[in-house]
């Protein structure tokens, strides 16, 4: 409620001060509050300066491709493919895939007043004007967020990692209690939530921290330097799930409880109580809850911290990790490029077509193909429905009892204001659901296209029935190519993802083989965001309208179940002792590691070849050879190559045509 409130009013500040300077071109002004809105200030400054940056070198590019032209239609016409192949390429391969989106928007809108019969200086101001109207709006949001945003983020952080070490807490607590099986289960997975959520926002919290001038990180109760710590007890923790621990001894009991002890320790800062506790923590075993305890030793010093399975100094966690603004497959990854020209095809043709019939209303199409045009036939599909949603009840509905019963009988700006104000509040309220965020976009987007004709206010429908044609004439063109032209069902990249994931497991697997324990830290957060991924792209099968998506849905879900024993078959991994009293455990553990990347590699190509793991009988006989901690890892490895093959077993089912599938196997 308080951010669609803040967003509102910097709708209505925005809007007023737009009107009093005149600056044309507001619509896509106030498009940009909404999509740089973002929890905390910092980012949505952070956001606002890249999509910013987006839009004025995609309006350069389009002033100098039509000054080195001397504004060939033809050369428009390229113009407008180019770009939108250059920014539907980006909007795949990169990290940041809202501002290629603006680059596209900005570079169409452009390009599109060098059709209009206006003087060159004209048409010039005109391409330039949306770029002062961002800048205004985002100004004002940033303004509003920082005025009105009342948060503390060393306060967040500490929050964020006290209550990571509650619920270990509670877990081992429950252990040392006796517990019922039923509590336990229930608080492991609170437990491993947190663990597949990663630690991006803690990073997000030290880079704010690291240039807020008031605050001082080494101020914290809890140091960030354990966050590595934390989420190695987290992984650990998660572990316990997939181990045997119904027949506790009492010994075993009480290192739970001595645990549980050390962590409310680190909690409340209790230094004394914590060091007495331990020094009676100093003979570790080498099983899992020997780990336990090692790691948990940690939580003491921040020397010893840097001995973690993770270790990450506190410079480089509180300067936020540098990712990379191109995926690791930007260059590889065929899908790419083939999405980009169908991306480019579909807004050419909506161009070409618009021009063709002399109907700039409609041009909303080339914008809806942009925003609109994602990596499968279910996300666009769905994407697209919400847009219909969003303009049916922003530019119909709202707009048409604005132009009957508000419009006409506002004498000032003032008045005009309100209805802004209260449809910005609305679309941004809808806007904070996440499952339904696109919508409350469209929403706003639709009626400030409407709304904005000029430095009135409107007067008739003509607008807001010509941009409707527009949507479902990117609609029909969309379903031609997207749909016709190599479609990409959603399965098919989830199935995708889930080679992805194995990929980075089995590079995992490799650096705990090396013990290159500073590397893992952020494969961990590159898996976790994969498997967040792959649930969202499961919720938009239903919008393949075919009959193969209820046999998606099926496949769907094994995917999903096969990357959560892929997890597991890391966590146990994870698990290994570092050394054993039993015979030849060097040399065991090394074999394993090798059999387990060699496999899950194989997997991954498996996956992404189409074609059967093979060896599964052979490692099914040899399981029962190795130690017990290794044989964990490979019964949740021998789980993951059945559940692979039955993923593949249905994508045949479903058509895909699965080279080396035997009919047994169908």
């Amino acid at each position: 409620m308080e951010g669609a409130l803040r967003t509102a009013a910097a709708v209505t500040i925005a809007t007023y001060l737009l009107l009093w300077l005149r600056i044309p071109q507001i619509p896509l002004g106030m498009y940009f509050i909404f999509l740089v809105s973002y929890e905390t200030a910092y980012l949505t400054l952070q956001e606002s300066i890249l999509q910013l940056s987006s839009g004025c070198i995609a309006v350069a590019a389009a002033l100098l491709l039509v000054e080195v032209t001397d504004n060939d239609p033809m050369a428009r016409v390229l113009g407008i493919a180019f770009f939108t192949f250059v920014a539907g390429f980006f909007l795949r391969a990169s990290t940041r895939p809202s501002a290629p989106m603006v680059f596209g928007i900005y570079a169409i809108v452009s390009l599109s007043w060098w059709e209009r019969h206006l003087s060159a200086e004209q048409r010039v101001h005109l391409s330039m004007w949306p770029m002062a109207a961002g800048a205004v709006a985002v100004a004002c949001k940033v303004a509003i967020e920082y005025v009105f945003t009342r948060r503390d983020p060393q306060a967040e952080l500490q929050e964020d990692m006290d209550l990571r070490l509650e619920a270990l807490e509670r877990l081992f607590r429950l252990y040392a209690e006796k517990s019922p099986e039923k509590k336990i289960r229930q608080q492991l997975l609170v437990v491993s939530r947190y663990a597949l959520a990663g630690q991006g926002k803690a990073q997000n919290l030290l880079e704010e921290l690291r240039i807020h001038p008031a605050k001082d990180v080494s101020a914290c109760s809890i140091s960030p330097s354990l966050i590595p710590t934390i989420a190695q007890l987290l992984d650990l923790g998660t572990a316990l799930g997939r181990h045997d621990m119904s027949r506790l001894s009492d010994s075993d009991r009480a290192r739970f409880q001595r645990m549980a002890s050390v962590i409310a320790a680190t909690r409340t800062g209790s230094t004394e109580k914590l060091e007495s506790l331990l020094k009676k923590t100093s003979e570790m075993e080498t099983d899992l809850l020997g780990q336990l305890e090692e790691t948990i030793c940690n939580l003491g010093s921040t020397s010893e911290a840097e001995r973690v399975l993770f270790p990450e100094r506190l410079k480089s966690l509180s300067a936020r990790k540098k990712d990379s603004w191109l995926r690791r497959d930007a260059w590889t990854n065929p899908t790419y490029p083939v999405y980009a020209m169908k991306l480019s095809l579909s807004a050419t043709l909506c161009y070409v077509i618009y021009n063709a019939l002399a109907w700039p209303g409609i041009s909303t199409a080339v914008l809806t193909v942009l925003v609109t045009g994602l990596s499968s036939t279910g996300a666009t599909n769905q994407k697209m429905f919400c847009r219909i949603v969003g303009a049916i009840l922003g530019g119909l509905l709202f707009g048409l009892v604005c132009l009957v019963y508000l419009f006409p009988y506002t004498d000032t700006s003032i008045p005009f204001m309100v209805p802004m104000a209260c449809v910005a509040f609305i679309s941004a309220w809808i806007a904070r659901n996440s499952h339904i965020r696109y919508v409350g976009m469209q929403v706003a987007l639709s009626f400030f296209l409407l709304a904005f004709e000029g430095f009135s206010e409107p007067t008739g429908l003509a607008p807001a029935r010509d941009r409707l044609i527009g949507i479902f004439l990117a609609l029909i063109v969309m379903l031609l190519i997207f749909h016709q032209f190599h479609p990409e069902r959603t399965v098919d990249k989830m199935r995708t993802g889930l080679a992805r994931l194995l990929a980075i497991d089995a590079e995992l697997i490799s650096l705990l083989r090396a013990n290159h324990f500073d590397e893992i830290f952020a494969l961990r957060e590159d898996a976790s965001e994969l498997v967040g991924t792959l649930r969202e792209l499961a919720e938009v099968i239903p919008y393949e309208f075919d009959q193969k998506a209820e046999r998606d849905l099926v496949i769907s879900q094994r995917i999903q179940n096969a990357a959560s024993t892929a997890y597991s078959v890391f966590l146990t991994t994870v698990t290994w002792p570092r050394t054993s009293e039993l015979p030849d455990w060097d040399k065991t553990s090394q074999h394993a590691y090798a059999v387990l990347e060699e496999g899950l590699r194989d997997l991954s190509g498996s996956l992404q070849s189409m074609t059967m793991p093979e060896g599964l009988e052979e490692l099914k006989a040899e399981v029962s050879q190795y130690p017990e901690p290794i044989q964990t890892t490979l019964k949740f490895y021998v789980d993951l190559q059945n559940q692979c093959k039955r993923i593949l077993s249905g994508s045949s089912i479903s058509g895909i045509q699965l080279r080396g599938l035997s009919a047994r196997h169908v």
